[in-house]
């Protein structure tokens, strides 16, 4: 089966490299084809992409989202795997084991089961890499993708599970979606074409596949999703509340209840629990960068606070 990487990018020029190179290190050689589209980078990016011999496409409207719906059109291929600019792809055998699943013909998606970090990384890409993404609010509604250490599992979300040979089949619930669809995600594009998306915000997607009865597979390879730090980890949070703000990104809701938000709001305001799952990540993967977790849910929390006050009392403002 045939592979196109789906690569947005704008002004990557320093992760790019290292995402590039651990796809050129692949085993899996049957007609890959990497697409770079760019939303007008004046960075080394194009230069970098050019090295590397991908197809450079124009991405007129910047935003990734557009990024890979061009992406889509553009790819010769019918498995098409998603990847950032800032994502590298741990051991030569990455695309080789997320495209074993698709010999099972139910099976329309695989993502990687885990994130992944490196010795030289810094303490917030371990730190995400532990606990299964970047966004503490979603983690503690149980929206998260990828396994997480101090919950010991992937996902709170209902899921069926069967494992097989080399990766986890999955069938979701139609109405409780887990965050998947994106850094490190292979998709058949036929699938894809039969939505006839309009834009590309990747939990609707998962949303609108789901509930056509359509299987899924979590494969326990990993990636490393880079951060440049702690200021990093936040500006991240604030551009991505913003673009939901302002309506220019819509997300499915994950069926999650007030009920839930309820609860969540006061197990983060004891305080105590917080500082228990840092000591059952610890224990369970030892690493200092576990010392970053009080920080990254009470600031979180207190940026979407933040936000939500400016929106619901100041809106005319905001």
């Amino acid at each position: 089966m045939k592979v196109s990487v789906i690569l947005p990018t704008y002004n990557n020029a320093r992760t790019l490299r290292e995402c590039l190179e651990s796809l050129k290190l692949q085993d899996y050689k049957k007609n890959t084809e990497i697409l770079v589209i760019d939303g007008g980078s004046s960075d080394d990016t194009l230069k970098i992409a050019k090295e590397f011999r991908c197809k450079i496409i124009k991405n007129s409207f910047r935003v990734e989202e557009k990024a890979r719906l061009i992406g889509i059109s553009k790819a010769k291929n019918e498995l098409l795997l998603f990847i950032d600019a800032d994502n590298v792809l741990i051991g030569n055998d990455f695309i080789t084991k997320m495209v074993k699943p698709f010999e099972d013909k139910e099976i329309v998606a695989s993502e990687t089961l885990s994130y992944s970090y490196r010795k030289k990384d810094n303490l917030v890409t371990k730190y995400c890499s532990l606990v299964g993404g970047d966004d503490l609010i979603a983690i503690y509604l149980g929206i998260y993708d990828r396994f997480n250490y101090f919950k010991n599992k992937w996902t709170d979300m209902p899921v069926v599970q069967e494992k097989k040979d080399g990766y986890i089949k999955i069938k979701l619930d139609k109405k409780k979606i887990p965050a998947m669809g994106s850094n490190g995600f292979i998709i058949r594009k036929s699938v894809l074409k039969s939505l006839k998306l309009t834009t590309f915000i990747h939990t609707d997607i998962i949303y609108k596949i789901a509930n056509l009865d359509h299987y899924f597979a979590k494969v326990p390879v990993s990636l490393v999703h880079v951060l440049f730090g702690i200021s990093d980890f936040f500006k991240k949070k604030i551009r991505r509340i913003k673009r939901r703000s302002s309506g220019e990104i819509k997300q499915y809701d994950y069926g999650i209840s007030k009920w839930k938000m309820f609860k969540t709001s006061i197990y983060f305001l004891l305080i105590i629990p917080i500082f228990y799952d840092m000591i059952k990540g610890f224990i369970r993967k030892p690493t200092l960068a576990w010392l970053f977790h009080p920080i990254a849910v009470y600031g979180t929390s207190l940026i979407y606070l933040y936000y939500f006050i400016i929106k619901r009392f100041f809106k005319s403002i905001f």
